[in-house]
Parts: structure tokens; sequence; C-alpha cells
């Protein structure tokens, strides 16, 4: 199914953001990388997450400052690991989260068992999270702002996040961002009901017990 989706979103951007097909995402992954890539974490990955970066591993910004899911950059394998490793200090600050939905757990804002592979540039990302509560399921997707102490649980796997975003696409959620254009950028804006970087604003994320 996985498969199928990621076929559906690489002819949308072939159609809508060819910058973004042609030149923002890198080739696939190798099994090599990906298995290296494991040994790193000394996590075992979903399938779904390979399938993921065997589609592309990750985005780049040498020619095209594109995004893709919720308007996130894909990071890279190496991203990933060098993301992790910048912060790897605050794994053990102590510091918690203020509000998270049920499945997510609180006590840790930079949970090492947290994978980030998504982020907007700013102090919001995509995590795999490995570390779920008893009402969450190992392998969600989870949105955390680091501003707001906020996670939100946006799917409960890789390939519901794929499918979601996919919809999203063929749903006209998704349109290219003027500003981003007038550079020369083909950038993926999200319509305000779906936007989960302003989730206190959005239709679909907005969480009011969140105060």
């Amino acid at each position: 199914m996985i498969q199928q989706q990621l076929e559906n979103i690489q002819k949308w951007l072939a159609q809508h953001a060819s910058k973004i097909a042609d030149q923002s995402l890198n080739p696939s992954a190798s099994s090599s990388e990906i298995e290296q890539f494991e040994q790193k974490l000394s996590k075992r990955l979903p399938e779904a997450f390979k399938d993921l970066y065997f589609w592309h591993n990750g985005m780049n910004e040498e020619e095209n400052l594109g995004n893709l899911f919720y308007g996130m950059e894909l990071f890279s394998l190496d991203r990933i690991l060098q993301y992790r490793a910048n912060l790897a200090d605050l794994a053990n600050a102590g510091l918690s989260l203020e509000h998270t939905d049920p499945q997510i757990n609180l006590d840790n804002a930079h949970n090492p068992d947290w994978i980030i592979f998504a982020h907007d540039g700013g102090r919001t990302g995509l995590y795999l999270d490995f570390a779920p509560t008893s009402q969450g399921k190992a392998g969600q997707i989870i949105f955390v702002d680091v501003d707001f102490d906020v996670a939100i649980l946006v799917a409960d796997s890789i390939e519901a996040l794929v499918n979601d975003f996919a919809s999203d696409l063929l749903a006209g959620l998704y349109e290219l961002n003027e500003d981003a254009l007038e550079d020369e950028n083909e950038f993926l804006k999200c319509d305000e009901s779906i936007d989960l970087v302003n989730w206190h604003n959005s239709q679909r994320w907005a969480r009011p017990s969140f105060k």
C-alpha cells in the first residue's frame, strides 16, 4: 500500500511541483545505508519507514528549497543522525512537556527513543516514537513543538502519515507558496485547516485543552 501512495505522491509532485520532485528529493537510500542507520540507532525500523527511504533518502536545499509533510523538510538518514547528535546532551536534561495526547509520554521533551525525520526549520518536527504510553503504539508518528511544550499524535504509523499526505495532496490542501516562487523556489504551503506547525489555529490539530 505505501509503495502505491508514494507513487501517487511522486506523480502529484511531478505535475504540480516539479522542482521538488526533480531537485529537492535525494536519490533512494541503499539497503546498506539503511542497515547502517539501524545499527547506529540500535533500533529496528518499521518496514514502511524503510520503504519511505527507499523512495528518497530525504531532501536537500542545493537547487530548490522544498518540503513535504505539513510543510516540513524530510531529513536524509545522515541528517537525522546529525540532528540527534547535536541535541544528545538534552536527552538527560530532565526537561518535560506540558501537554501531550494520551498516547505520548510527556516525561522527556528530548526522548532518545523519539527519532526525528522531518523538521520545519524552527522548533517543531515529526518523530518516529518508540516509547509510547500504554495507550499508544510503537512506531506512531508524533509532532513535537518545543516552544509550546506540546506533542500531538499525527498518525499511528508511517503508512498512515503517507496515506494522509497523499490524500491531502489530491484533495487540494497543498499549493505552492507564492513568496517562495518569487525567490524561484517551489515550497509547499498547506491549507490552514491542516497546518500542523500552526496547530493551535488548525481545524484538524487544535487542542483547546493545551493551554
